[in-house]
This record gives structure tokens, sequence and C-alpha cells, in this order.
């Protein structure tokens, strides 16, 4: 069983070997980078953790979905957009702490980047591309498209970007169709645990 099963949590799909959770509640964990992280449901969660594989936590989806959104303007876009809302981009796309790697080795960082350049991918890592950049898309795409009540700046986001031609180019996150048999995911009901809570089928 790995960490993330001791909590309630919903599984949402996978990026490559990567499974993608979010807790459905608050997880106070290990504080100081090791394999049992800290988390809470306003986060998504890459690995379950010990027992899993490590974990690496996507905070601030609204800095997510921004790289997703900003990377799609073109120079002469970006040139329309008042100084006030691009500033306001350039903030979320350039903030600290949106990603967090509880308890990786140097060789879970090199497997991640073989991972990222793979032709599994619709997408893959492009030259001079960052992983932490290619994971931002990824997962900023994913909320951008499917998960817009976890940004609480969508709206916002929607109306600077509403002018200019926006397209689901990196298509790199994996689901479960509804009707397949549940993955992951964990909620207690009546004091005893259900399995199989996945964000797309119905819920137990």
């Amino acid at each position: 069983m790995s960490y993330i099963d001791s909590y309630d949590h919903e599984y949402i799909g996978s990026l490559g070997y990567l499974p993608i959770y979010r807790s459905l509640q608050k997880i106070d964990g290990d504080k100081w980078g090791g394999y049992d992280f800290s988390a809470d449901p306003s986060s998504l969660i890459l690995g379950g953790g010990s027992g899993e594989h490590p974990t690496l936590i996507v905070h601030k989806l609204q800095c997510v979905t921004a790289k997703f959104l900003y990377s799609q303007i073109t120079k002469e876009e970006e040139e329309s957009i008042s100084k006030k809302d691009l500033d306001y981009i350039v903030d979320l796309c350039y903030d600290d702490g949106i990603l967090e790697f509880c308890g990786w080795s140097i060789d879970r960082y090199a497997s991640l980047k073989e991972m990222s350049e793979s032709s599994y991918f619709y997408t893959t890592l492009r030259d001079n591309e960052k992983v932490e950049d290619w994971i931002c898309k990824s997962i900023g795409e994913l909320v951008y498209y499917s998960l817009q009540k976890l940004n609480p700046h969508h709206k916002k986001l929607v109306k600077i970007f509403k002018p200019f031609d926006i397209f689901a180019t990196m298509r790199n996150i994996a689901c479960s169709p509804p009707g397949y048999p549940p993955c992951g995911g964990r909620k207690f009901v009546n004091g005893k645990p259900k399995w199989g809570l996945n964000r797309w089928s119905i819920k137990p």
C-alpha cells in the first residue's frame, strides 16, 4: 500500500508512469522532503509516496494553467496584452514553489527526463526546454480544460486569453474512460474504505 492510500483521494489519470491523484483531505506528512509528503485538496499529486513512487506535488494550479496558456501566444499577441495583465501572467508563470519533489533521487530525476523525451507522448520534451516546464504545461492543460474548479484564477485567465486561439497542444495526460474498472482512489464511507474513486467514473 502506498502512502497516498492512507488518505481519502481520487485518481485522475497519469502522466507517463506517474499516476495523478488529488487528496480529498489535508495531509500533514514529512516536512523535510521525504517520501511521506504534505498536501491538500488544492494541489495535484503525482506518485503515491512510499510504497509506490516518490511524489511530485503540483501546487498553485493557476500557475501551471498560466504557463500552458502563455506558451500558446505569439510575440505579437503578447504585445497586445495590457501591461497590468501581462505582469499578472508573468508573475503566475514564474511564481516560486509550484513543483515540490518529495524524496527524489538523482536516478529518479534522470528517469523523469528520459520519460519526457519518449515518443509515447503526443508532445515530447522540446530541445532546450526544461522538464519542469514540460510538466507544468502538461498539467496546466489538464487543469484548464477539465479541472477548472481547482483553479481560483480560471475566469480571469480565460478573459485575458479570450482574443487568442488556444489549442490542446500537449495531450500528455492519460485517463481511464467511464466504464473501465476503477484504478486507484479511496474514500471512507460509513467507517469503511471504498476503493476505486476515479474522478471520471461513477464514484463509490
